[in-house]
């Protein structure tokens, strides 16, 4: 893949990647891109973004049209993807190999995202052991700057006593992260539904803890469980829907590279 950071600055490669995001709330067609919001996803003026569209424009990365907003170009795309892949494997190498824990790689790889070469890069990789996925559960862009696809639902669209694997926490709140830690809700591990109570009300599920498997338990046993070390968690509906579910059976070489022993629930 061609080296977008030695020819692109790292603003442009931050709005670049910016537009990827909000351009993904809509799949599989990807969504055009206001100025408006560009400008609150990047905390800028309008007039700071649409100068910087225009710049991106001019350079081929993104298409513009009037009003309706901008999509990135095959160009700005490889570009954003080569800065979601240091970040992602940024944050890896940051919890398996400098000890940290989930909810603080987020920050660090962004301060470090756009100073390291891309030997850097590919030493990370390989010193990992080619992870496929980042501590969340987000899959890492590979070199020519594709992303696998993968169906995922979050927990509370499961019917009842539908189980799966937790494959990705849909946030990178370090607050979030932390109290998710603290109940063992981590990917990789195996959950099921238990009850999901209707107009937002609490989200019962039910936790594979070291392996250890066990029927769904009744409403009745989950309210008296204890909900912050045993296998049945209450949950609100906002937290929960940010827990996605793979239902297919789960791949061993993904699983592996989650398995980091560096998740600080302290």
């Amino acid at each position: 893949m061609q080296t977008f950071c030695e020819i692109t600055t790292d603003g442009m490669l931050d709005y670049l990647l910016a537009i990827y995001y909000l351009g993904q709330r809509n799949k599989p067609a990807p969504n055009k891109v206001t100025t408006t919001l560009l400008a609150e996803k990047m905390h800028v003026s309008t007039a700071a973004a649409s100068s910087m569209l225009k710049r991106l424009k001019e350079c081929g990365f993104v298409e513009r049209s009037g009003t309706e907003g901008v999509i990135l170009r095959k160009q700005g795309y490889l570009a954003a993807m080569q800065l979601l892949r240091r970040h992602r494997l940024l944050e890896v190498f940051l919890m398996q190999t400098m000890g940290f824990s989930w909810d603080q790689v987020d920050v660090e790889a962004h301060r470090l995202e756009h100073a390291i070469s891309n030997a850097f890069v590919d030493r990370m990789d390989q010193l990992c052991g080619y992870p496929t996925h980042c501590p969340h559960g987000d899959p890492i862009p590979t070199k020519e700057g594709h992303l696998p696809e993968e169906t995922l639902f979050p927990i509370t669209e499961l019917p009842p006593s539908q189980s799966g694997f937790l494959w990705r926490i849909a946030t990178d709140d370090a607050r979030i992260l932390r109290y998710l830690g603290q109940r063992n809700l981590t990917p990789g591990k195996r959950v099921t539904l238990v009850e999901c109570e209707p107009f937002n009300g609490p989200v019962t599920i039910q936790v594979e803890i070291d392996g250890d498997e066990t029927e769904s338990p009744s409403a009745e046993q989950s309210l008296s469980s204890d909900e912050t070390t045993g296998k049945v968690q209450i949950l609100g509906a906002e937290l929960a829907a940010l827990l996605y579910i793979t239902l297919e059976k789960e791949p061993d070489d993904m699983r592996s590279g989650w398995d980091y022993q560096a998740i600080d629930t302290q």
